[in-house]
């Protein structure tokens, strides 16, 4: 265990954790105190770090997707891979404590003519069109109709970008693997990309504004540590 912590970088306390809560397979015993561990679990530790870590996905829901990719519904086939993706993807969504349906006043109506309008196949459960009501929602109270209306914009830049990425999870083979590439994309892509919009957002406001770089560099230097 000692060398899959230094391989790894995951501390064997939380290893012990990750074990404990069926996160990670067990070893192959070798003798009644000691295990032998192998690439797979390099591999499954990295994968929950950027769940649990980068993620910020609850352990309870990350054993609950393991559980499902290691014990699939009976049959199998297609429509029970679309199902074990979907459960994967929803898992990833953040939701807020308070439905945005209670309040009248939310987005809820917004995202169903928008999703009718754009002829997109979105279950009706799909978590994600209640973060959407919410934010909408949000901007209609604050009277911010200019965002509101980038939500086309928007719309049309995620579904070229959702193109690839599903062409992506796709391409590759079986179940566990598909699954897999669904978090990273889900998990690490969501970084990439909101970095990559923070940071061309300040391209564009020195193009704008005509801010030198080099001031903006010093201002980020002086930030404290």
């Amino acid at each position: 265990m000692a060398e899959l912590s230094e391989r790894s970088g995951v501390p064997i306390p939380t290893i012990r954790y990750y074990l404990r809560e069926g996160l990670l397979p067990q070893g192959r015993f070798t003798s009644p105190n000691q295990a032998s561990y192998d690439e797979a679990h390099v591999h499954r530790l990295g994968l929950i770090r950027a769940m649990v870590e980068i993620g910020e996905m609850p352990i309870a829901t990350v054993g609950k997707l393991f559980r499902h990719l290691e014990n699939p519904s009976p049959g199998g086939g297609n429509d029970d891979e679309s199902r074990t993706l979907g459960l994967v993807q929803y898992a990833l969504v953040r939701q807020k404590s308070s439905s945005a349906g209670e309040d009248p006043a939310d987005g809820s109506d917004v995202v169903s003519t928008l999703l009718e309008r754009l002829s997109w196949n979105v279950r009706e459960q799909h978590p994600a069109r209640s973060v959407l009501a919410a934010a909408v929602g949000n901007l209609r109270r604050l009277g911010q109709d200019d965002i509101l209306a980038l939500l086309d914009r928007y719309a049309a830049a995620a579904h070229e970008l959702a193109e690839a990425e599903v062409a992506l999870t796709l391409a590759r083979t079986g179940i566990d693997q598909r699954a897999e590439a669904v978090v990273l994309v889900g998990v690490l892509g969501d970084a990439m990309l909101g970095a990559l919009r923070r940071l061309a957002q300040e391209d564009v406001v020195i193009r704008e504004i005509g801010v030198p770089t080099d001031s903006t560099a010093s201002a980020t230097s002086d930030r404290p540590a």
